[in-house]
């Protein structure tokens, strides 16, 4: 069983998108992202289903001014009961419910945990401010019960030239919560894209939770800033080194415990962003903002997978459009 992940598309350079989903995860179909007015629902296939963990569905779009969305599912267990679920809304979205959940679907701010095997699924996508030919790309990462990380193999070795930024030396009352913007800052800069940290940091501020971190409001905030971006339960290492060896850094959500993952910046963390930008031999190359001056580093490989991969293993993946 592998997991699922589906893409849905609106006015980008095809060459763009095939560099920047590889082979190993490219879906055999991409789907139009065809708007009704300023809606759009799909039904998620019965094979993407079965055994399902995890639904983390994202919306990027490209535009000037402000725009947000929220999405919604609407299922049927295999025992038959009807449900309905929410997320909070993304960027500028008036007169949204908060997060809801039943006894089959939760909704956790950044995904939706399927707690109920279910038979059908239809994903509800609402959005403001969105204009119906802007660049777009919605993604939707389906994780699945049984899957196991392929072991690691490093390949070639790569090293990307990833501006480093430290969240450590930002004002004291956003240090310690702004690892994922300042992670994205680092890819905004990389691709050219530069941008006053304590910008990003404020538009990747999820409104309804006050949180930082939370993973498609970081998308969103890159997408104001002009990189559309994905979200992704890595499956595998290899998947990670074919986006390296395209010239793609990535953002990887890790957990560890203490003594986990040798010489990291912080001893252990309950949830935590930095830039995967490389690898060399049995080693990752990281920036993590959570150093204070050593922002560039090297994890070891076997251990840094297992905090990565067989916890969230979800990363961001961010692109020009074209």
């Amino acid at each position: 069983m592998s997991n699922a992940f589906l893409l849905f598309v609106q006015g980008l350079d095809e060459a763009a998108l095939q560099r920047a989903v590889p082979p190993p995860i490219r879906p055999q179909q991409i789907e139009p992202l065809a708007w009704n007015g300023d809606e759009f629902s799909f039904a998620l296939p019965p094979a993407a289903l079965e055994g399902a963990l995890e639904i983390l569905p994202c919306l990027s779009v490209v535009q000037n001014g402000a725009w947000g969305y929220q999405f919604a599912i609407e299922c049927e267990t295999k025992a038959g009961h009807s449900i309905r679920a929410a997320l909070d809304p993304i960027g500028s979205f008036v007169g949204a419910a908060v997060s809801a959940a039943n006894e089959a679907v939760a909704a956790e701010i950044d995904l939706l945990r399927i707690r109920t095997p279910l038979q059908t699924a239809t994903l509800h996508l609402r959005v403001q401010g969105v204009a119906p030919t802007a660049p777009a790309l919605l993604s939707v990462s389906v994780r699945r019960e049984g899957v196991v990380p392929v072991p690691t193999s490093t390949g070639r070795d790569t090293a990307l030239a990833v501006p480093s930024q430290s969240q450590m030396v930002l004002r004291p009352e956003l240090a310690s919560h702004v690892c994922s913007p300042t992670s994205v800052a680092m890819l905004l800069a990389y691709y050219g894209h530069s941008a006053d940290i304590y910008d990003v940091i404020a538009e990747a501020r999820h409104q309804p939770s006050g949180l930082y971190g939370v993973w498609p409001a970081n998308i969103h905030a890159a997408a104001r800033r002009g990189l559309l971006g994905y979200l992704l339960h890595f499956p595998s290492w290899k998947v990670a080194h074919a986006l390296l060896d395209a010239g793609f850094p990535i953002v990887a959500s890790v957990r560890y415990e203490v003594g986990e993952l040798s010489r990291a910046a912080i001893e252990r963390t309950s949830g935590h962003l930095l830039v995967v930008r490389g690898c060399s031999g049995d080693t990752v190359l990281v920036n993590d903002p959570a150093a204070n001056d050593e922002v560039a580093r090297a994890y070891d490989l076997a251990e840094f997978c297992k905090v990565w991969l067989e916890r969230s293993a979800v990363g961001y993946v961010l692109f020009p459009p074209l």
